[in-house]
């Protein structure tokens, strides 16, 4: 699959994007971190991080067509202890539950060169477009957490 297929970021960031002081995020750093302040008492909430999957990733990420599909009732299904996609030639597992570094999603959210690809997400441009570490956080809070899964009542489970 092409850089395209990698792609992930969403509409509603396209239209927040605010064009300086954002360091090429789709929205400055600040009024991000601030707009998921207080959205839940669980720092390892999947509740959340769907949210951060829906916000900035579900534009590209979701359906048959995506190599992973992040869409809310079928990411935690798609990540946790699954490899990477094929099209990703270092491979490694998506989410090691426990082991946010080793979690080949982390990786392609925090490192501005990962071993494949591009950072994500990437903007409508394919460029990087780097979340800041408050956003990141809260997928890699959740990994450490073990990467519980969403209660059916939409909190979490707790346990991957």
């Amino acid at each position: 699959m092409g850089l395209a297929s990698l792609s992930c970021v969403s509409a509603a960031g396209q239209a927040g994007h605010d064009g300086g002081g954002g360091e090429g995020r789709p929205e400055g750093g600040s009024s991000l971190c601030a707009r998921y302040q207080g959205l839940s008492t669980s720092p390892q909430s999947f509740t959340l991080v769907q949210r951060v999957f829906d916000d900035f990733c579900v534009s590209c990420h979701t359906g048959a067509g995506a190599n992973v599909d992040l869409s809310d009732g079928r990411a935690w299904m798609d990540l946790v202890n699954h490899a990477a996609p094929a099209a990703e030639t270092c491979g490694g597992v998506l989410v090691v539950p426990g082991d946010p570094t080793s979690s080949y999603l982390y990786q392609k959210l925090t490192e501005p060169h990962p071993c494949a690809g591009a950072q994500m997400p990437i903007d409508e441009l394919f460029t990087s477009a780097p979340l800041p570490p408050c956003i990141t956080g809260i997928v890699g809070d959740w990994i450490a957490a073990g990467a519980p899964a969403a209660a059916p009542d939409g909190g979490d489970a707790g346990g991957g």
